[in-house]
């Protein structure tokens, strides 16, 4: 068996790959090349997400960068302030637990192409203080129905 390459690029520690690269001599020295890195963090995702242990800093990180979310973005999604996100990812503030696993659902479904960002995302933008008081049901064939209070 070949040499153990530890793969440090990602943020992380303790991720080493046993192939899936080559490393190459280059005028500057000696350079690594790694095979689909994209679905190599994909692969470190998924592993993360379905670890038991809560999420450390490094890997809120490495979660929200590879989903492509600005810290604000990431904080309005999950319902929390952006210092919330801040502090998680600097290791100053622990994740809660309800951030965890709503994070983790995140990442899986951002991996699975689903609609669960797009579901918590449109659920961040609804105006809180716009609140009916009034709720109108109607019986249709199909079932019941909510109708617009007029």
């Amino acid at each position: 068996m070949s040499e153990l390459f530890a793969y440090t690029s990602c943020g992380l520690q303790g991720i080493f790959l046993r192939n899936g690269f080559d490393v190459m001599e280059t005028a500057y020295g000696e350079a690594i090349s790694i095979h689909n890195i994209k679905g190599l963090h994909s692969a470190i995702g998924l592993n993360l997400v379905c670890s038991q242990a809560t999420l450390s800093e490094r890997e809120i990180r490495f979660l929200r960068k590879e989903m492509d979310l600005s810290q604000k973005h990431l904080a309005r999604i999950l319902g929390v302030g952006e210092t919330s996100v801040r502090n998680w990812e600097s290791g100053r503030v622990k994740i809660s637990g309800p951030a965890d696993k709503m994070l983790r659902v995140l990442y899986r479904d951002s991996v699975e192409k689903g609609e669960v960002r797009e579901i918590l995302e449109n659920l961040s933008e609804l105006n809180s203080d716009a609140h009916n008081d009034r709720m109108e049901l109607e019986k249709t064939d199909s079932g019941w129905r909510a109708q617009v209070a007029a």
